[in-house]
């Protein structure tokens, strides 16, 4: 009962940190067909660190639940066919 409360917790705490650091500035740019230079979209991210580290925490969080899941699954079904 302790797996199914801490992947709860951990996913309810990712979705936390994730809208605590959402970003709100939309940026734009333009095509420059005349710069001869290969547009190179290094370090652009449409989230930032911190809410993409609060989705990585949720998807934890998600595996936690999935596994305690299979888990009971399998323990159920392994006392049905004994």
């Amino acid at each position: 009962m302790v797996l199914p409360i801490a992947g709860l917790l951990v996913l309810l705490v990712g979705f936390l940190v994730a809208w605590l650091n959402r970003n709100t500035y939309i940026g734009w740019f333009a095509y420059a067909p005349l710069s001869n230079q290969p547009f190179s979209g290094t370090g652009m991210a449409f989230l930032s660190p911190g809410t993409q580290a609060g989705l990585a925490i949720a998807v934890v969080g998600l595996l936690l639940l999935a596994f305690w899941a299979g888990y009971r699954l399998g323990r159920r079904n392994g006392a049905e066919s004994r």
